[in-house]
């Protein structure tokens, strides 16, 4: 394949690229170490040199020692050197890996021409606003200068760019060729980035509904066939009617998603070593953007905007009046606008980008929470999102978390880097969401949640018991509510009708049930008998109503049984009205805990609750209920008043 220059390189300007180029290792030096040059006044100090670092003066190398460095000397770290450099002033210089790195003087100042590798500036001690200092530090890359002064910032330097991370103060920032600009704390840029890629198409992966395609210079859409699907090239246009379509980059684990209304013009796409752009024109709608991890990628989405994502991630785009939307699901996102510095959208925040600033807004939890614990289930009516949580020290901010809808993990759905101790994701209608959390590379926690409607409990409350006549005692067990209870016997000759009458125990003058059947049997309705004791009797009839015998009383025990195999719920009911306070009622499992709303329930002898709880935002009303190392959610919704 032709390798060529893609026409939106100069809005990829702004993109890193990490590392150099791979090559045989340099001859080992010799043992033997540089001397310090006569007369020659120390520049700095070389403390801590760990792994391999190499330290060239007057022509010579040799294994670098602490101690004093000066200026021309050229200091090079291995695959596992590092260093640290400190100059007058307390002014500290942290040496990454494979780098090489010079001491120059500039205007009664340091500066460090850095050729390859990362350096890491740190603020003076006594100094955390990065005041005056002794000495003011400039680094010198190929692609530009960085006047440091008392500010904190680290610089990586690569084969085509240099990316500038402002830790603390203000720096400033010179691209070569290019004008100064300043730079303060928490912003980065880049110095350089413009690259050769590699032009690549799209085509179609998943359809999960219908999408239409328009190619480039035609008039009209046409109906996209799921069975052979186009590639897209550049000009082309899709756009969805229906569900979700997800297409992906040639030869790339990278996956842009489109949702039911959105429209998109595909204006370019190419492909690096550990690279990938695709530059798109978000007609309208909304894009969810799956990138790989560890792979720097680059979304255009309108002219001179686009999305950056560094180390991989997912997040979603939509197209709103006067702007954007960004909701950086996991990893972290960085809004490019030509003219502007670029802003960084933590994972797990979302941001509103207007046409002159992006406002980053804080991380949000759901009404609906789970912990991290394996074996849950959550029984929902729809829910479209739930947030994940973990515990963890406050001192960490970067978390990786990785779910999956599989307990291997070959392809998950999100995996990338959040600064609070949850996730939300969305819920599926049936199914397993597994999911683990990092820190740094230790696994930290892990957890998974089935998914599901409620399950019906029809049959524990429409159970049709049978009660036969006879002198044995029938006893009937029942859950949640009393069921129908049928009473059968036998054909008595020469009857045209039965009578049937049912009475408490202990209170024969007033029957509490009474029936008139031509048939052997009567069915009472669920409900009608409750717990207790009763007596109840037929007495057979001929045609004018005359009794052929007396009725024979039986006994029957209707029993509340409390082992009910799951919670049962009687209130409040989906989609009933709401208000301040909402009835809860139900009966769980012996030896149960149940909660709403995060308030405990008090059950009575018999595993059964009622109390008023407020709901939640949006209606929602939470029940969980431990019972034993099980855990389960289930979620109803009520409506507002």
């Amino acid at each position: 394949m032709t390798v060529r220059r893609l026409a939106f390189a100069p809005v990829l300007a702004l993109l890193a690229v990490a590392g150099c180029s791979e090559g045989p290792p340099p001859p080992a030096p010799p043992p033997v170490a540089r001397p310090p040059p006569a007369g020659k006044k120390p520049a700095g100090a070389l403390e801590g040199p760990q792994g391999k670092v190499t330290v060239e003066r007057d022509g010579k190398t040799g294994p670098a020692k602490a101690g004093p460095v000066f200026t021309k000397d050229a200091i090079e770290t291995g695959e596992d050197g590092a260093a640290v450099l400190r100059f007058p002033g307390e002014r500290l210089v942290e040496l990454g890996a494979d780098g090489r790195f010079v001491i120059e003087e500039s205007g009664g100042g340091v500066l460090l021409t850095v050729a390859r590798g990362l350096v890491l500036t740190r603020v003076p001690a006594g100094k955390p606003d990065g005041g005056d200092v002794e000495v003011l530090l400039t680094i010198s890359t190929p692609f530009g200068l960085t006047r440091v002064g008392g500010a904190s910032v680290q610089i990586t330097v690569g084969e085509t760019s240099a990316d500038v991370d402002v830790k603390l103060g203000e720096i400033e920032v010179v691209p070569k060729g290019g004008e100064a600009a300043k730079l303060g704390a928490g912003k980065r840029t880049s110095l350089g980035g413009s690259r050769e890629l590699a032009p690549i198409s799209l085509s179609i992966v998943a359809a999960a509904g219908k999408a239409e395609h328009k190619p480039a210079g035609a008039k009209a859409f046409t109906k996209v066939n799921p069975k052979k699907p186009p590639s897209l090239a550049a000009g082309d246009a899709l756009k969805v009617t229906d569900g979700r379509v997800t297409v992906a980059p040639a030869g790339s684990s990278s996956r842009f998603t489109l949702t039911r209304g959105s429209e998109v013009v595909l204006l370019e796409a190419g492909s690096g070593a550990g690279f990938e752009a695709t530059a798109l024109d978000m007609k309208k709608g909304e894009l969810e953007v799956n990138a790989p991890r560890a792979q720097k990628t680059k979304v255009g989405v309108a002219a001179g905007l686009g999305l950056s994502s560094e180390a991989g991630g997912q997040y979603a785009v939509r197209k709103v009046g006067g702007g954007y939307e960004l909701d950086a699901k996991a990893g972290d996102v960085t809004v490019e606008r030509e003219g502007q510095e670029p802003v960084v959208v933590p994972g797990g925040h979302t941001a509103l980008i207007g046409a002159k600033d992006v406002q980053v807004r804080d991380a949000a939890r759901e009404v609906v929470t789970l912990p991290s614990r394996n074996g849950l289930k959550l029984f929902h009516p729809g829910l479209k999102k739930v947030t994940l949580t973990w515990e963890g020290p406050d001192a960490v901010k970067d978390w990786r978390v990785a779910i999956s809808s599989e307990p291997g993990f070959k392809n998950p759905s999100l995996d990338g880097v959040v600064h609070e101790r949850f996730v939300t994701v969305p819920v599926p209608a049936r199914g397993v969401l597994y999911w683990r959390v990092y820190k740094g590379d230790e696994e930290h926690e892990r957890g998974n949640v089935q998914f599901s409607p409620e399950p019906s409990t029809a049959d524990l409350s429409r159970n049709k018991n049978l009660v036969p006549d006879g002198p044995d005692t029938t006893t009937i067990y029942y859950q949640d509510k009393p069921p129908v209870v049928t009473f059968t016997w036998a054909k008595e000759e020469g009857a045209a009708r039965y009578a049937l009458k049912v009475y408490r125990e202990g209170e024969l003058g007033k029957a509490i049930a009474e029936r008139s059947a031509d048939e052997t049997q009567v069915a009472l309705p669920e409900s009608t008998l409750s717990e207790g004791k009763y007596l109840w009797s037929v007495t057979p009839t001929d045609a004018k109503g005359k009794e052929l015998k007396g009725g024979r009383l039986n006994k029957l025990n209707m029993v509340y049984d409390n082992a009910v195999p799951q919670l049962i719920i009687k209130a409040p009911r989906n989609g009933e009205a709401g208000g301040k306070s909402v009835r809860v009622a139900g009966i769980a499992p012996v030896g149960a805990k149940v909660f709403v709303n995060g308030k405990a329930m008090d059950l009575d002898e018999k595993a059964r609750f009622e109390a008023q709880v407020a709901p939640l935002p949006g209606g929602r009303v939470v029940f969980r209920m431990v019972n034993g190392s099980a855990e389960t959610y289930t979620v109803r919704t009520v409506k507002g008043r």
